[in-house]
């Protein structure tokens, strides 16, 4: 009685565990550093990540020292663009994201 409660318990558990792993496996991420044409760090860029294709658009989150990440994002193609204050917009077109990869 007490060995079929604690697989009744332990196998949703499992697979429970085992879906929620595979769900962060198939994205890649993007880490960008946006310098100005003297080489010091932008830290007030707004960076933006499209795929048309898909219709997903998300900005990207920065950290002290001006890098800029774009997380889990699915593979695909996309376009980055980069807008900051006193500088003209920049747009990279076909960054291209695979599953697990750290794209800069």
């Amino acid at each position: 009685m007490k060995l079929r409660l604690c697989l009744s318990l332990l196998v949703p558990l499992l697979l429970l565990t085992s879906f929620s792993l595979g769900q962060g496996v198939a994205t890649g991420d993007l880490h960008v550093t946006v310098k100005d044409p003297k080489g010091g760090v932008v830290n007030s860029a707004s960076i933006t990540v499209r795929d048309e294709q898909k219709g997903l658009r998300r900005p990207a989150t920065v950290n002290q020292e001006g890098e800029y990440s774009i997380l889990a994002l699915p593979p695909g193609r996309y376009r980055v663009e980069v807008e900051a204050q006193g500088f003209a917009r920049i747009t990279a077109e076909g960054v291209v994201i695979t599953v697990g990869q750290r794209a800069e």
